[in-house]
């Protein structure tokens, strides 16, 4: 089974490989770092934090089966995701070893991976949902962009990212821009922030670009 761990923490990401391929010979493990692409390697499991997986151009392995670290997210922002990005499951951070290995194997099975909590959600709603804003019009790519928007990248280096043109992303860019009636990225930026406060974990590192 290929197992790829796309996780933010380097070091992290290399021990998890190593453990996959110590415990068993079926284990062909990978990392994913933030800039490089594995265009050789088709992963049957992703592992993956919730930073890696808005950012690093999953959709490359579109056949495979995505199963996020829960690195401390809030419940409402754990449901988002697996709804926005159809995860096959949630793994806790305080699991041990012979459950990361079950809960690989389950959802290489094509099954679901959740606590019975959040399956009940998935199927009946949160008692208390959240009102819904003008981001939830958002599709999962333009939603990847907006992120990378958001930590201050241009339109080159988002498109690197993210393995598109630069005319893909100016035109990704435009519909964003009417969808949520702003005129610039600074616009796109407050609006975000207004809308999605768990987006505040986010360290803009440069000035947003015009």
């Amino acid at each position: 089974m290929k197992v790829l761990v796309a996780m933010r923490n380097i070091l992290f990401s290399h021990a998890l490989c190593t453990v996959l391929r110590l415990e068993a010979n079926d284990y062909q493990a990978q990392t994913c770092h933030r800039h490089e692409a594995h265009d050789y390697f088709e992963p049957d499991v992703i592992l993956v934090d919730h930073e890696c997986l808005q950012h690093n151009g999953l959709e490359s392995w579109p056949e495979a089966k995505i199963l996020l670290i829960d690195t401390g997210l809030q419940e409402e922002e754990i449901i988002h995701l697996m709804r926005l990005h159809k995860l096959y499951g949630v793994l806790s951070r305080d699991s041990d070893l012979q459950q990361l290995k079950k809960a690989i194997a389950v959802i290489n099975g094509g099954q679901i991976w959740i606590n019975n909590e959040r399956m009940k959600i998935l199927i009946h709603g949160m008692d208390n949902p959240r009102p819904a804003t003008p981001v939830d019009k958002l599709t999962a790519k333009e939603s990847q962009i907006v992120e990378l928007v958001v930590e201050g990248m241009k339109n080159r280096e988002i498109a690197s990212r993210l393995f598109l043109s630069e005319q893909t992303i100016k035109s990704h860019l435009g519909r964003i821009f009417r969808k949520l009636q702003v005129r610039n990225r600074s616009q796109l930026v407050s609006m975000i922030f207004k809308n999605r406060p768990s987006l505040d974990y986010y360290e803009i590192q440069r000035p947003i670009p015009d």
